[in-house]
């Protein structure tokens, strides 16, 4: 890298639209970043990456992706030509995605044992929910049975019950006309919360106080669920030594700006009434929860990988080293 010449660096984004939304990377695709010797363009806001369509993705050629994590360590473990920056840019507690039927006899997470649960797709929030279910409520989620919509883009490598519907019926519908007992996943229709929270005759959260036990989870484990991380196309990282923790560093920056917004009342949360002291009050009850880096979240990536491995999303347990570029282990 010399100080002659711009690294070219494209960021890119696979996922519902429109990209690069999140509070904390606003500053950074406004261009109030900068960093040094690297000129990043921004994909538009509708753009898809295509990362399963392109083959650039696989083979490495390409600079800066959002995804999810769920296609991250998958593509990682399969031999894709990416590491990841640990910049965890959305994030999304997921007890509040768990709901059940109310006439089923499900009072407790024990009794989902052997209940059909329905998905969307095999997404990050449906394996923080059954890795969740098992670790910290003893439940055995070898005994669901699924329906999902999608047979993802990544193998299973342990046996799962699982059927495939082609009618794409929303998972939250499925539950609502009483196909099955219960169901995880993104409910991203605003409709769809309307409706499951004015039926409580007919489902329920599992959790009703999911509030506090995001809050719970955060005091005991440090953990604040993510869903999307940072990608780095492999070459640009072998080529480039030291570029992965210079770009760590300009989306670390990125978001202490975004915080410093926010707690200003400047340009962020406009659609929330008192959005500042609301801020405020969640930086003195939990701290700041959304920073970067393996130090700040090394339990929540440990059961992660552990999550995948035991979920059988990837073939084998993998280790931090392997996941993240080299330069922000310390980070």
């Amino acid at each position: 890298m010399t100080s002659t010449s711009l690294i070219e660096i494209h960021l890119e984004a696979q996922g519902a639209k429109p990209n690069f939304r999140y509070d904390i990377i606003q500053p950074l695709v406004h261009g109030r970043v900068p960093i040094e010797g690297v000129s990043l363009t921004v994909a538009g806001s509708m753009e898809t990456a295509g990362q399963f369509d392109n083959p650039k993705f696989k083979n490495g050629d390409f600079g800066l992706l959002d995804t999810n994590i769920g296609d991250i360590l998958p593509a990682i473990d399969a031999g894709w030509d990416m590491v990841a920056l640990p910049v965890l840019i959305k994030r999304k507690p997921i007890y509040n995605y768990i709901w059940v039927r109310a006439d089923r006899g499900i009072e407790t997470p024990k009794d989902l044992e052997g209940k059909t649960f329905a998905t969307a797709i095999w997404g990050v929030v449906t394996t923080y929910a059954r890795g969740m279910l098992k670790q910290f409520h003893g439940v055995d989620h070898t005994t669901f049975k699924w329906i999902a919509n999608v047979d993802g883009p990544w193998p299973l490598h342990k046996p799962v019950n699982v059927e495939y519907r082609t009618d794409k019926k929303p998972q939250w519908q499925r539950l609502l006309d009483g196909e099955v007992d219960a169901c995880s996943g993104d409910i991203i229709a605003p409709n769809a919360w309307d409706i499951l929270e004015a039926s409580p005759h007919i489902v329920k959260r599992l959790f009703p106080e999911y509030r506090q036990m995001h809050r719970d989870l955060r005091r005991d484990h440090g953990i604040v669920t993510p869903t999307h991380m940072m990608a780095m196309g492999g070459k640009l990282h072998r080529e480039n030594p030291g570029l992965s923790r210079k770009l760590y560093d300009a989306f670390e920056q990125s978001r202490e700006i975004a915080i410093a917004d926010a707690r200003g009342d400047g340009s962020s949360y406009n659609l929330i009434m008192d959005a500042r002291e609301l801020m405020r009050d969640q930086m003195k009850e939990m701290g700041d929860i959304y920073k970067h880096g393996i130090a700040a979240n090394r339990d929540l990536f440990e059961m992660t990988l552990d999550f995948y491995e035991d979920q059988g999303q990837t073939s084998r347990r993998l280790s931090i080293e392997e996941v993240f570029a080299a330069d922000t282990l310390d980070t």
